[in-house]
């Protein structure tokens, strides 16, 4: 099913979440005449009706809703998570590069503190 409108959108919520337009428009807490004049493509949902929406149905985007685009949270996170392990890369380096110079300083120490014998000769 295409939703180009956001009126088609709607429809599919109401289709996806297998509601009647009264159950809905009853979840929604708006009159039935007022959901059924959006389905029909008489009206263009309001604000406060769009908002009502994105607040009751959590996998709904506002973007999505309004304009038919998926929001950039799924490149967002993408380039976070690329970030992140990219940041991960260089603090386990780092640690690599402590972890031999705490070793390379007690060796040092070892070696220092250690008694030296005299050569007796």
């Amino acid at each position: 099913m295409e939703q180009e409108t956001i009126n088609d959108r709607i429809r599919y919520i109401i289709e996806k979440e297998g509601h009647t337009v009264s159950s809905f428009a009853k979840k929604m807490d708006i009159g039935d005449q007022t959901i059924r004049s959006i389905t029909k493509d008489r009206n263009k949902p309001s604000y406060d009706i769009i908002v009502k929406i994105v607040e009751n149905f959590d996998w709904v985007d506002a973007n999505w809703l309004v304009m038919g685009e998926k929001s950039e949270t799924d490149t967002d996170k993408k380039k976070l998570y690329s970030i992140i392990a990219t940041q991960q890369k260089t603090i386990e380096n780092q640690q690599k590069t402590i972890d031999r110079l705490t070793s390379k300083l007690v060796q040092d120490i070892s070696e220092a503190s250690s008694p030296k014998v005299a050569n007796v000769g």
